[in-house]
């Protein structure tokens, strides 16, 4: 960040389920410790993405830099059974994630959760129309909103997007959109959407987190955010509180 700007720790316990395998691949059904590190610095190219963990690999000046730092968090990362993962565009700044498995028990038990189930969370046939770049991502997001009770509508991307929108002549109830993407933003998108369909809600989501997000001046800071990767379980959850403008009740005690 050569000009200064927001760099944001964070960390969570998340149950890592297949649907969110899809979306980090490399890890096994189990309970993690993510720790996520952000800036809003000037981002990396994909070109540079793809060499980033390779030892002596660097983009600094010579003298500036020995290329090992990644390297050697990689390499210690994965060999405590984790992985390293890296969100990032040219502007826009950088996320990188560690996921690291909680416990030595077999991983491939499925854990234990407590409160309402997204199988317990059903909608009733609202319309959501959904844009996402990454196309194993939307026919991830779509599957999971169809078989939740939701009519999905998907396009490739923006452009047909606001077709769609110009085009369905019943209901959308909800605009679920990726922040960052090709050609316009997801808040520019939500607003034309919104402009043909008064009665449509707003969900976004993205690799981000909302302070990166908030100090690019992408999105307001009080937007509620769905961040990727993201289980069955809080998929559903967004999505109804977005419809309803209330979390699911939680469990009764047991």
């Amino acid at each position: 960040m050569p000009t200064g700007g927001v760099l944001t720790i964070d960390t969570a316990s998340v149950l890592v389920d297949a649907d969110y395998l899809t979306q980090c691949p490399g890890l096994a059904v189990g309970e993690y410790t993510r720790l996520r590190v952000s800036d809003t610095g000037t981002g990396m190219p994909q070109e540079v993405i793809d060499r980033v963990f390779e030892p002596f690999f660097t983009t600094k000046a010579p003298g500036q830099g020995t290329g090992l730092g990644l390297a050697m968090v990689y390499g210690l990362v994965t060999g405590a059974g984790g992985t390293v993962n890296i969100y990032s565009e040219e502007g826009m700044g950088t996320t990188i994630t560690i996921m690291l498995p909680v416990t030595d028990q077999c991983p491939h038990a499925t854990p234990k959760t407590s409160g309402r189930s997204s199988q317990e969370i059903r909608g009733h046939g609202e319309t959501v129309l959904l844009l996402e770049d990454e196309p194993a991502l939307r026919q991830v997001c779509q599957r999971l909103l169809t078989a939740g009770g939701y009519h999905v509508l998907a396009p490739d991307d923006s452009t047909a997007a606001l077709d769609t929108a110009r085009r369905h002549r019943g209901r959308i109830d909800l605009l679920l959109t990726d922040v960052v993407m090709p050609h316009l933003l997801g808040t520019a998108l939500a607003e034309q959407v919104t402009a043909l369909h008064p009665e449509t809600g707003v969900l976004f989501m993205s690799g981000y987190d909302t302070p990166v997000l908030a100090a690019q001046g992408t999105l307001d800071p009080h937007i509620t955010l769905l961040e990727k990767p993201f289980t069955r379980t809080q998929l559903i959850a967004a999505v109804h509180q977005a419809l309803h403008g209330e979390r699911p009740p939680p469990a009764a005690p047991r």
